[in-house]
């Protein structure tokens, strides 16, 4: 069983593509509705499970809720999170690395949409972000044309 701080602790020793953590977002229909910075030990989990359960019940001392992601039916992992966190993952969202698409590192959820291919970024008074302003990669991602690693 892990928690929520497992997921949040990474180490240098683990960098992946410039970054101590993956920065995930989930998305429901084309709406942002979490992102987070997640451990790479753990993005497996959210990236390569195909039913997610509540097991609640089984983790009586956790004061809110406990999900198993499971695999052909082969236990991956159980995480005890948030109510909130959970819902959403029992919700079977859509997990997209941010750095993968254009635009990925501006989403803050709830303030952008994924339409697929690109996010598109609001302001937070859910206006449309004028995108023009906007650079579509982080430099610090492979996907950028002047992207270098840190080695």
């Amino acid at each position: 069983m892990i928690t929520d701080y497992d997921l949040a602790i990474g180490s240098e020793e683990t960098r992946i593509r410039g970054h101590v953590r993956s920065p995930l977002v989930w998305v429901i229909d084309t709406e942002c509705v979490y992102d987070s910075g997640i451990n790479h030990d753990y993005v497996y989990l959210f990236t390569d499970h195909d039913e997610v359960i509540d097991v609640s019940n089984e983790y009586p001392d956790h004061s809110e809720i406990a999900v198993r992601f499971l695999k052909n039916g082969n236990i991956l992992e159980d995480l005890c999170t948030s109510e909130y966190f959970g819902s959403i993952l029992l919700s079977n969202p859509t997990v997209v690395d941010q750095r993968d698409y254009p635009y990925g590192h501006w989403v803050i959820a709830p303030y952008a949409k994924f339409d697929g291919e690109k996010f598109i970024i609001f302001n937070q008074d859910g206006s449309p972000q004028d995108m023009s302003t906007l650079s579509e990669w982080d430099i610090t991602n492979e996907n950028h044309p002047e992207y270098k690693p840190i080695v």
